[in-house]
């Protein structure tokens, strides 16, 4: 993620190695915020926002600039995209009707859009498990977690903890 002369966000690729400059994946006006690799390093998943609206949609691009493209088509507001271990599918959360934030998944492909949570508390910062079975995510200051196949979250965590973040150690 970074800044350009205009203020907006905008979302680049940089060699670890220096030397080549910054390749922004970002147009203009629109910019983009919150990168996320494919697990094949092939694509990045990002959150893009509609100049003077609250509508952020997510939008793929490969790592060179190539073949943008918009994944949701929901005009509200969606963040934090997160990849299945196996590169097809997309967890992310976005600002439902209710006002809260709730969990999502959808295919590369654009299809197969899957409500996941359903909560009166925002639901975010959603994370696969290495085998793409179980997405963990936060809400109301716990971290919790939900089987794909179950409509049951379970607690983890505490919510006096206030915690958040959660991740999955890599399989070895």
């Amino acid at each position: 993620e970074g800044w350009i002369h205009d203020r907006r966000p905008h979302v680049f690729t940089v060699s670890a190695a220096g030397g080549a400059p910054p390749v922004q994946l970002t147009d203009g006006d629109w910019g983009g915020a919150q990168p996320a690799w494919s697990p094949d390093g092939r694509w990045i998943a990002y959150s893009r926002r509609l100049p003077g609206t609250q509508i952020r949609e997510l939008w793929l691009v490969h790592p060179d600039g190539s073949e943008r493209r918009r994944l949701t088509t929901r005009d509200e507001a969606a963040y934090g995209p997160a990849w299945s271990p196996d590169g097809q599918t997309i967890a992310f959360f976005f600002f439902h009707d209710t006002a809260t934030t709730e969990i999502y998944t959808i295919g590369v492909d654009g299809k197969g859009l899957r409500r996941v949570t359903f909560s009166t508390e925002d639901a975010f910062e959603p994370a696969w498990s290495s085998d793409g079975k179980t997405l963990a995510f936060s809400r109301g200051g716990s971290i919790l977690t939900i089987d794909r196949s179950s409509a049951q979250p379970k607690v983890l965590t505490e919510p006096d903890d206030n915690d958040s973040s959660p991740d999955w150690n890599p399989r070895p």
